[in-house]
């Protein structure tokens, strides 16, 4: 009971309740909030702080002994090593004994003349030194580019890794060349006919009204050839056969002729029999052949191939003396080839010009927009609007090929709907 004196009981809440928000422990959020308040007050957070506001790089340098590196020059080793052997203190008779290598170091650079192998050290240093140069200055340029950033085509180099640019998405994809080609070369807004004026004259007025008869006329002869073909088939409710007439139409030469239908069946059985016996013809002693015949017949094959050989050996030779008649054969089936290229192109420009079919629905032109005699006005206040601009401008993405043509989807119900009762709005009846 001691130890449990100091610790706090635990709280089991249901968090899902609202009322128990307010007793959660939120002592963590309030330090951090608060701390983030202390920090805007005393000059801004030090999360968004850049680095060179938080640390600063010291200058100072501190003395640093100096040691012999591969760099130091031969001159200063020998003098070093000169003025050792000199503290070494090994004097005789009143001269210092100066080491022989070091006297010949020495004596060689007074001279100021280098050998064969300082001088291609020397070249050698010089030009890495200048590689080495070299390399940074084009490290640190930065890349600039030749073209134009902003142009429809780019002109890449042939040395650049085309593998590496797609990688790294700095090449641009390839543009297919259809890309900026329309879908369709009919205007957005078309004009409408002079006899859909508010004010037409008489001509354009009946030429109008002649192409909308003739819209019609077409689709009543569409409507008649389907009821020909279907309704026309079938008769009518009045004229529909009974099951008397079925059964009488059925049993129609049932009695009376099984004799001659059993006769009939057993002649037809005789002549399979015969049939199943052989299908191919007698053959008879008197049409077999003998040699004589068979080699009459071997020559008179050999003398026909050799008329055909000749035959195409003396056409072949007339060819020569025909030129005219083939320059005359040859211009003609130009001609005819220029022909059918023409009857092509036109058949191009025709299919540009119409819609296709983009989904399961094919395009329909909408009504033509008329106006007939009686309801001219010749007043453009008077005048009652037709069609709708929405409409119109629908139909027009439609015929250019950018929108499919498209119905209105009919809601259908899977299932009958189901009535529940709930015991909270249950109705009491009385």
């Amino acid at each position: 009971m001691e130890n449990n004196v100091g610790k706090k009981k635990r709280q089991r809440l249901n968090k899902n309740k609202k009322k128990s928000w307010r007793k959660v422990d939120i002592s963590e959020v309030e330090e951090f909030l608060e701390d983030q308040r202390l920090q805007e007050r005393t000059g801004g957070l030090v999360a968004e702080k850049p680095d060179d506001q938080l640390f600063f790089v010291e200058k100072k340098v501190t003395d640093v002994p100096k040691a012999l590196t591969r760099k130091t020059s031969r001159k200063v080793k020998a003098q070093m090593k000169l003025s050792e052997y000199e503290s070494s203190q090994q004097i005789e008779q009143g001269k210092i004994k100066t080491p022989k290598r070091a006297r010949q170091v020495l004596e060689k650079l007074a001279s100021g003349k280098k050998s064969l192998t300082e001088r291609q050290a020397e070249k050698q240093r010089k030009t890495a030194k200048k590689e080495r140069q070299e390399r940074l200055r084009v490290r640190r340029n930065l890349p600039r580019a030749t073209y134009d950033l902003w142009a429809d085509s780019t002109k890449m180099d042939e040395n650049e890794d085309i593998h590496y640019l797609v990688v790294t998405k700095k090449r641009r994809v390839n543009v297919p060349s259809h890309l900026r080609d329309k879908p369709s070369v009919l205007n957005a807004v078309e004009v409408p006919h002079p006899g859909a004026s508010y004010n037409p004259t008489y001509e354009d007025h009946q030429e109008l009204l002649m192409k909308a008869h003739n819209v019609e006329k077409k689709k009543q002869k569409q409507e008649k050839r389907l009821y020909n073909a279907l309704d026309a088939q079938f008769p009518k409710a009045g004229q529909a056969p009974t099951q008397e007439s079925i059964l009488a139409e059925m049993s129609a030469g049932l009695f009376g002729e099984d004799e001659e239908e059993t006769n009939v069946e057993q002649k037809g059985q005789e002549g399979d029999d015969v049939l199943r016996l052989s299908n191919n013809p007698r053959v008879r002693r008197e049409d077999k052949k003998d040699e004589k015949q068979r080699r009459k017949e071997k020559e008179k094959k050999e003398q026909e191939k050799m008329l055909q050989k000749e035959k195409e050996e003396r056409i072949h030779s007339s060819t020569l003396f025909r030129v005219r008649s083939i320059k005359a054969e040859i211009l003609r089936q130009e001609k005819q080839l220029l022909l059918k290229a023409e009857k092509r192109r036109k058949l191009q420009e025709e299919k540009a010009l119409k819609t296709k079919k983009l989904g399961k629905l094919k395009y329909d032109n909408p009504d033509l927009e008329i106006k007939l005699s009686d309801e001219l006005v010749g007043s453009l206040r008077e005048l009652k609007p037709e069609g709708h601009l929405l409409q119109d401008r629908y139909k027009s993405l439609q015929k250019r090929n950018i929108v499919e043509p498209r119905v209105k989807a009919k809601k259908y119900r899977r299932y009958k709907r189901k009535l529940y009762e709930k015991k909270t709005h249950k109705i009491v009846q009385t």
